[in-house]
């Protein structure tokens, strides 16, 4: 009989040990590295002189605690081609990508960091919508519904 009190608390023992170690390691994964991405106030502005072309303008809320990377924008219009632009030293740049730093608001605004579209339909018009799907990369694909505004409304 008392082998068997032994076996049972060294099989507790080993039991409770196995619960404190899941129990760091699920502590360490709520306190990951991880970005939170949500995109707020998303507009495109129709270029007033070039036909086909428009500037998408966001904000980029990361409240997490991971730094993450914008990586790519597509758009459910066929044909179109979309970049992420930055402004240098006024002139316009194409960029490979947009850092996103942890616990941090990137805005997409003009003159600064955007996203052009080329080969827009002739018939798009003010008030339509359309949807972009934004690819970062840690959190992936975030699709999200941009309305074109309206050319004399000032961008966010």
């Amino acid at each position: 009989m008392g082998r068997k009190i032994g076996q049972f608390r060294g099989g507790f023992s080993i039991l409770l040990c196995a619960a404190v170690v899941m129990g760091i390691t699920l502590s360490m994964g709520a306190c990951s590295r991880s970005p939170q991405i949500e995109v707020k106030g998303q507009e495109a502005i129709l270029s007033p002189v070039l036909l086909g072309v428009c500037s998408i303008f966001m904000k980029i809320e990361n409240s997490g605690n991971g730094a993450d990377t914008l990586v790519d924008a597509k758009l459910n219009i066929p044909n179109t081609v979309t970049e992420l632009h930055d402004v240098q030293d006024g002139k316009m740049m194409k960029q490979e990508h947009i850092p996103i730093p942890a616990k941090s608001v990137v805005q997409l605004r003009p003159g600064r960091q955007h996203i052009m579209v080329f080969k827009l339909p002739k018939e798009v018009r003010e008030d339509e919508e359309f949807v972009l799907y934004l690819r970062f990369e840690k959190s992936g694909e975030k699709r999200v519904t941009v309305k074109f505004a309206k050319i004399d409304k000032p961008a966010r």
